[in-house]
Order: structure tokens, then sequence, then C-alpha cells
């Protein structure tokens, strides 16, 4: 047992004089003795000198079971870690001292470590401290989580039906090939049989005459499955506690039946404990070095992700009401929330409860970013004319459809906030829409948008709203006269913003090309070129390279901002080609440099990799330097 108190009168061990190895003196030089203290016992005392001016650089102290390392002497502080090792390189001590630490010290070094110096008996010993240590901890640690995950009972016997109903809320109707001038009919929900005219083929949607639900008809014949993904949050009650999974569910159909898989990737324990209500957290999750699995996470930590959440327990969980709101009712059809951050609302915020009984819980959920503090009625609330609660609580409107709807110009119709919602905007697509409001209808927006999105494979949003934005851009900055409809909403955008590209390019990458081919070399500094089996990558070295990547491939690799991100060394691009064409585009990659990871990889028309080409990607994230600061600053033209 060290005790500080006895071993700050040792004194300091008189400077050594050992023997050099391999002909070269090392820079420091270690003095070793075992003293015999009334109190402590017998302790290891190492002290390492500096040779240059037989300075004292560190006192290391251990009776076998711990150790205590201060730099000053008389003590000003003690360490217990391995910082002070960090920087020397080889510590020079007699093979008997060597030996003598070694005696002292074994017992608890790791039994694979190879000890081969003064400073390798210290530094192995430590290590293995600290590794018993982290045993013991992860020990404790997995105790504590086998204990309770116990209390977590079964998925819901009825969680798949649950599935089918109100997350994916559709199904598929499986259809026979015509034998007699009709089809043979089996839905996939309810199993039910019936005959359907040749004229109903594979692709169109129909609805079962059994269970009345949505469905999409599809081959019998046909290879492969039909898979589905969401999420569901699932709450219990364990001896008068509250505990929440969140879990990830997967709906496959291989026949003509559905086959669901469920996977928790988060939990939360509202606990009584001996010192109080805790709420213990677990986090399903990969970790660099360590693997995918679960990993406690800070008493107090809440999962705040959106999810659907299984009401049929709700009541037997939280009784007849919570904080006056029927959860059971109303999350019945209320689609994906926060459901964390709705019970807190419900607690804490007053306008909470004042939307969920309208109708409208994935506002209530969210009610927090509003700032409505005591203000009482819908417009004082959510700062929009009382015409639109009938749409609010019809459609359930969320947090980024009402800030849509609060920045339009014009009125909202139920039909046109239809149209908005088959959009699907992300909320990385808010800024973009509230500039696009601040010049037409709504009416006109989504009338438009949506064309756009039909003209184009049903292109995601963001995809037509980049291509808008940048050919608005480009056509400013040849001074296009605007004033005319056909030329401010051209009739094909994707088509527009091709040909005009093509006019600006002319103009303004001349000079970037020799912008970007001044910092070729910085851009690139620390990442090396790479060839493999049947592929390659190439650097792209010009901002023309980008445009004629995006032509050629036909994506939005060409838009600017994947150029400044670029230049930027956070969002970087490269290009996968085989090894034999290396000059032909065949994949595009973006990789964030900040976190390491593929963003996108897409070919000809935004075609998906096949396996090998993301094989190949994957290979070459694993060979990319990490950078201290990712941000390069390349200097760039306006």
């Amino acid at each position: 047992m060290l005790i500080k108190r006895e071993i700050e009168r040792t004194d300091i061990l008189e400077f050594p004089n050992p023997p050099p190895v391999g002909g070269k003196m090392s820079e420091y030089v270690a003095a070793v003795q075992v003293l015999k203290l009334k109190r402590c016992g017998e302790v290891l005392v190492i002290d390492v000198f500096r040779r240059a001016d037989e300075g004292l650089l560190f006192r290391f102290f251990s009776d076998g079971n711990t150790f205590l390392i201060t730099e000053k002497w008389p003590v000003e502080r003690w360490d217990k870690s391995l910082s002070i090792f960090l920087y020397l390189e080889y510590i020079e001590a007699a093979e008997g001292d060597i030996e003598l630490a070694h005696q002292m010290l074994k017992d608890k070094q790791p039994p694979w470590y190879y000890t081969s110096g003064i400073k390798n008996e210290m530094t192995s010993f430590i290590r293995g401290i600290n590794e018993k240590k982290q045993e013991q901890t992860m020990e404790r640690k997995y105790s504590k989580m086998t204990e309770h995950f116990n209390m977590f009972p079964d998925y819901p016997d009825d969680l798949a039906d649950y599935c089918d109903t109100n997350v994916f809320r559709y199904t598929y109707i499986f259809l026979s090939k015509i034998q007699k001038g009709k089809r043979e009919a089996v839905c996939g929900h309810c199993g039910h049989k019936f005959f359907v005219s040749k004229d109903v083929k594979p692709g169109q949607n129909g609805i079962c005459p059994g269970c009345e639900m949505v469905a999409g008809y599809r081959a019998i014949w046909a290879k492969g499955s039909y898979k589905e993904k969401s999420n569901i949050c699932i709450t219990h009650k364990f001896k008068g506690q509250l505990l929440i999974r969140w879990t990830k569910v997967v709906r496959t159909f291989n026949d003509t039946k559905p086959i669901y898989h469920f996977d928790d990737y988060y939990r939360n324990l509202y606990l009584h404990t001996s010192e109080g209500p805790v709420i213990y957290a677990y986090d399903y999750k990969p970790v660099i070095h360590w693997g995918e699995n679960w990993y406690r996470q800070k008493n107090g930590s809440v999962h705040y992700g959106e999810s659907f959440v299984y009401t049929n327990n709700l009541k037997e969980v939280f009784g007849d009401f919570y904080y006056h709101v029927d959860l059971e009712a109303g999350l019945k059809d209320a689609g994906s929330l926060s459901f964390t951050s709705l019970l807190d609302n419900l607690k804490n915020i007053p306008a909470a409860e004042y939307l969920f009984k309208l109708g409208m819980p994935a506002l209530a959920a969210r009610c927090d970013w509003l700032e409505p503090g005591n203000r009482a009625g819908f417009s004082e609330v959510l700062g929009v004319s009382k015409q639109y609660l009938p749409l609010y609580s019809k459609f359930n409107v969320t947090m980024l459809e009402h800030k849509i709807i609060k920045a339009a110009k014009t009125y909202v119709s139920e039909t046109n906030f239809e149209k908005l919602r088959l959009l699907a905007p992300k909320t990385t697509d808010y800024n973009d829409i509230v500039d696009i409001l601040k010049n037409v209808s709504f009416e006109r927006f989504v009338n438009y948008f949506s064309k756009q999105k039909a003209l184009n494979n049903e292109k995601a949003l963001q995809y037509i709203l980049i291509l808008y934005k940048d050919y608005l851009s480009m056509s400013e900055s040849l001074k296009v006269d605007m004033s005319r409809k056909s030329v401010y909403f051209p009739k094909n955008i994707k088509e527009a913003h091709d040909l005009i590209l093509l006019r600006f390019n002319k103009i303004k990458y001349a000079k970037e090309d020799e912008t970007f081919k001044q910092n070729y070399g910085k851009l690139y500094y620390g990442i090396k070129e790479y060839k493999k089996g049947d592929y390659c990558i190439v650097f792209p070295a010009s901002r023309s390279d980008f445009i004629a990547e995006g032509q050629s491939l036909k994506h939005c690799v060409g838009v600017d901002r994947y150029y400044q991100n670029h230049i930027a060394g956070t969002k970087m691009i490269f290009f996968v080609r085989r090894a034999r064409e290396p000059e032909k585009p065949y994949y595009t990659l973006e990789i964030d440099m900040e976190n390491l990871k593929i963003l996108q990889l897409y070919g000809f028309s935004d075609r998906a990799a096949p396996p090998e080409v993301n094989k190949f990607a994957n290979e070459f994230l694993s060979r990319l330097p990490v950078r201290k600061d990712n941000r390069i600053r390349v200097a760039t033209t306006a």
C-alpha cells in the first residue's frame, strides 16, 4: 500500500552511470532501488534523470499493486497515467536495476507484454493495471446491462400486424399469370384469395377486397424479395417503472406472406434507485476499433429520434391519461414523431396539450421550437391564420410543413398542401423552398415542382431544387432576362439547366481551372492514388472535370456546391473508373472527409453501385489519412 505522506519523505536516489546500449548514450537514465518503509512495506523507487544536466525528470513509486508518479520534488502533484512516457524513446538503466524492477512489477504486467528496458517495465505495469480496471469496469457494466435488458419483455404478439396496418399501411397483392382471361390474386396482409381481370397488371395499385388495405400489385413469379424498413417506439411497464425501446423494423415478402425482423437500437429505462430516479440509456451503434454493439450512455441521456409509436399498450403503461391527454387515441394515426419530445412537452409546455387535443401530435412533439410560452389559441401559438385549423388537424401537419406554410405569401389550400406532402420535402430543403416562395405563390411552387419531379423519374425534391437554384444562379450571372414566366419556370428544368450550363462554363471555369491547378498539391496532400483489380481512382483536376462527369453520367455532381465542398476539403469527389478505361466516367464517389464516410456513390442517371464497386470504394476510404483540419480553404473566384 502506498502512503503518500511516507513516500514523500524519501530521498532522491543517486545519479546513476549505466553503460551505453549499442554504443549510444540515451538522453535519460534511471536509478532503481527497493526501500523498506515502516507503513508502506517494500516500495520500488525508480528515479529518472536527464543525462545532460543530471536533473530529475520524474519519480516512480510502486508496491507491486499500484503506483504513483511525480515530476516535481518536493511533490506538487501526483500522476497516475502514461502521459509522462509518451515522448521518451529510451531510458538507460543497469541490467541489475531492470531485473529488480521486473521482480516487483511482473505480477501486474500483461502476460503478453515483452519487456525490454526500464521504461517498458513501468509502462507495461501501468497498462496491466489499466487493463484490469477496464476489464472489471466492463464486467460491472455488462452485469448491469444484462440486469436492465432482462427487464424488457418480448415484443408484443400483435407487433407484426400493427406494423402492417399502422406503420407501412399498405401491402402487396400477388398476381398469377393470365389464365382464361383473368388472374388469381393473393393479399399479402390477410391472405385473401380472389380473381381480377387480365387488365390488372403488376406495378399498378389497388385495394384488397378482404381487408380493404391499399396494395401494390406484384407478379408472384418475379424473382427477389420486396423489403421495407421503418422504426417504431415501444413502451413497457416493469414494476411500476417505465421502459422504452426503439426498434428497427424490416418487412420482407419472399413469397406471399410478410416476414418481420425486429432489432432494438436504443433503450431507455426510467428506474427508481436508492439514490433516487435515474434514466439509464443504451445505444446500439458501430464504434471504431470496437465494432457494432450495445454501449452504455451517460445517465440521463434520452433518445429524441423520430419513429412510429406502438399504441396498443399505452393505456396499460401510462394510464387513461398522461398530463390530461389520451396518448393511445391521439397517436393512433400520428405517423413518425419524437415520442420522448412529446412526453417532455406535454409535461412542461401548456401549448403541447392544446395542440395534441386539436389532433396535431407532430407539432406537439416539436412545439418547444415555437417558444409559445403561456399563449393560448391556434393563431397565437403557431403564428398562422385560424383558417388553417381544419387542415392542420386533418393532416397532423409536421413542424417542417408548418414552417413552409408560414413562409408562404399566399393561402395554402388543402389540395395544394397534399401536393406539398407528396413532394416529401426534407429539413435540408427548407431554406431553398423559402427562397423560392419569396417570389412565387404557393400554388405555382407545388404545381411546378410536382411536374418537374414527374419529368425527372420521381427524383427527390432536393435534386430538383438544386437544379432550379443552380439554373437561377447561372442565369443571373449571364444577365438572362427572367421577366418571362417560360424563362423563370422552364418547361423542363433539367434540360434548361444543362443548356445554360454549357454557356456558363465557357465564361466562368477557365479562371477556376487555373486556381484548381495551383492548389492541386495542397488539396490532395496525403491522399495516394489507388488502383486494385478492375478499378482505379481518378482525382478531379479542374472545375471542368466536375462538369464533364455530371454531363457524362447525367447526375448533378457538376453543380457548384459539390465543387465548393471539394475545394474546401470537407466533402470531396473522387472518380471511380475502370482500370482499362481511366478516362471514361463510370461511378462518382463523394466522401465526408471530416468523418471519413461515403456519402454518395452513383453511376449513370444516379444508378446505385454494384457490390464490387462498393467494396472497392470502401477499400479506398480505409486508406484515406485522418486530417486534423480538413478545411483546405483554397482561394476561389466569384
